[in-house]
């Protein structure tokens, strides 16, 4: 995996999730999973896990409309980094909004 000053992308901007911990804003976790700013996806939570300098991995959970569902899987399924991907879709009889769980890995710090 890539050392700190060799981190690009993804990688880069975990370990930098990392290293402000608490002060981490929701912009900086939505870039994290390169999202932009100004989407219509809620991040509901996010978890940074990993104790550096070994490895580390950007756990988030997005609200999304059923509708919009479909794009926000793709966007994540050509992204190298992301290791999970998990969807709940909440609504009896009809579906109204999903649950989306996304992990990213952060590689080392």
């Amino acid at each position: 995996m890539a050392q700190e000053g060799q981190a690009r992308g993804s990688h880069k901007l975990v370990a930098q999730l990392a290293k402000k911990g608490a002060a981490a804003t929701h912009e900086d976790v939505k870039a994290a999973v390169a999202l932009a700013a100004s989407s219509e996806y809620k991040l509901l939570r996010w978890l940074i896990r990993g104790i550096p300098p070994v490895y580390l991995e950007l756990e988030t959970t997005f609200e999304v409309k059923p509708q919009q569902l479909g794009a926000f899987v793709n966007h994540f399924a050509a992204n190298a980094a992301i290791r999970d991907i998990n969807i709940l879709i909440n609504g009896i009889p009809i579906p109204d909004i999903a649950q989306v769980n996304v992990v990213v890995a952060g590689g080392e710090v």
